[in-house]
């Protein structure tokens, strides 16, 4: 005989499922009086890719819900970790939940919350009675990245976000990339972990450098990942392909100087010296480097507001701080990041792992403990995957 369901009490319901963590959302929509409208919910999902459908569930008994279920058009607002506050007003009894949060009316006329991470406007579809629940589809209208953040995440009865401690790239025209990645893994988290940083690792795929795994925690990045950045194969990015790459890839590498960006060719040549002799790349100077990086981000999630020639100015302006013939004994750096190769079993390198150096400024001591553990590592997992490192 089975177990009948009113056994389970409501408390231990929600300690078992409180296991699982769900974002925060809220919906917001515009009453008949104009004034915003908004309810969080922590049972927000996709429904359905075609038609393109999203479902969220709301309490029968809600106040906010009795205003919103009147209203056909409505806001999905993706909540980010910074925005706990937000949560908490809006879930809150009071009769002017909104005046203290920063919202715009959007082209469909929902209010949109300043800040969310994601925003997805809707018209009802249906609902569907779910016990002391509904379940509402909604027909998404229009949607958009917001906030470059981690979300808010409801867990265990308390809000948080996430550590992304291991995250890869699923690209299909990476797959024989990611295969070695996993094979080095273990390698790359212990060296995360030893240095309390991120490890990532990039591959070239044509005329791209590829960013297709990231291990341990960020230090100096102010958005969620970068996993999934795509930047051109130009200095001073992909230094360690060219530097153990043949002839041609190296050409082809160079021959970014000059042109528009001002490259100088003679110190794309050093680079390149400089890169084998130390056995890795390295890249000096946060804020030069961040000004990249952000816009290699936005790029990655299709965002409009930089274009690619943008990007290669960015690029092109660090380069000055890149690589480096030596460091000065007892001086101290903005060291940012550190890059050495990985080698397939013909000698060719296949994969580039990075460490990221800590905020503010280290010694030269430390950056060459740092590179040294860096280009150790690269050695044991060019062994691992059973390849031969070049000379």
């Amino acid at each position: 005989m089975e177990p009948s369901s009113s056994a389970i009490s409501a408390s231990r319901f929600r300690e078992v499922l409180g296991q699982y963590p769900t974002g925060v959302a809220v919906i917001t929509a515009c009453g008949a009086d104009g004034a915003p409208v908004g309810m969080v919910v922590g049972s927000f999902g996709s429904a359905s890719l075609n038609p393109p459908l999203i479902s969220f569930m709301p309490d029968k008994k809600s106040s906010s819900w009795q205003k919103l279920q009147q209203i056909d058009r409505f806001c999905v607002n993706v909540l980010g970790a910074h925005q706990l506050d937000v949560c908490r007003d809006l879930a809150s009894k009071r009769p002017d939940k909104f005046a203290d949060i920063g919202w715009s009316r959007s082209e469909l006329g929902n209010p949109v919350i300043a800040g969310a991470i994601a925003q997805i406007e809707c018209v009802k579809e249906t609902e569907y009675e779910a016990g002391d629940h509904l379940i509402v589809l909604g027909r998404v209208l229009d949607l958009d990245l917001g906030a470059a953040a981690t979300p808010l995440l409801f867990y265990r009865g308390g809000y948080g976000t996430f550590t992304a401690q291991s995250m890869i790239s699923g690209e299909v025209e990476i797959l024989d990339k990611l295969r070695l990645l996993d094979r080095i893994r273990s390698s790359l988290e212990r060296l995360a972990s030893e240095f309390d940083t991120e490890v990532t690792a990039v591959a070239r795929v044509k005329d791209e450098i590829i960013l297709v795994g990231s291990f341990g925690r960020s230090r100096t990045v102010d958005f969620p990942t970068r996993v999934g950045q795509r930047l051109p194969f130009m200095p001073p990015v992909g230094g360690v392909f060219a530097a153990w790459g043949t002839p041609d890839e190296q050409s082809e590498w160079l021959s970014h100087c000059g042109g528009e960006f001002r490259l100088d060719r003679q110190s794309c040549v050093q680079m390149i010296k400089n890169i084998r002799s130390r056995g890795c790349a390295a890249g000096f100077g946060h804020e030069v480097s961040l000004k990249w990086e952000r816009a290699a981000f936005l790029t990655s999630i299709g965002d409009a507001a930089v274009t690619e020639k943008e990007l290669r100015k960015l690029l092109a302006d660090a380069a000055v701080s890149y690589n480096p013939e030596q460091l000065k004994s007892g001086q101290n750096y903005e060291f940012h990041f550190a890059q050495a190769p990985v080698f397939d079993e013909s000698g060719k390198i296949v994969l580039g792992i990075t460490i990221w150096g800590p905020e503010g400024e280290v010694s030269s001591d430390k950056v060459e403990v740092i590179t040294s553990r860096l280009i150790q590592t690269a050695a044991d997992t060019t062994q691992a995957i059973g390849g031969k490192a070049c000379s």
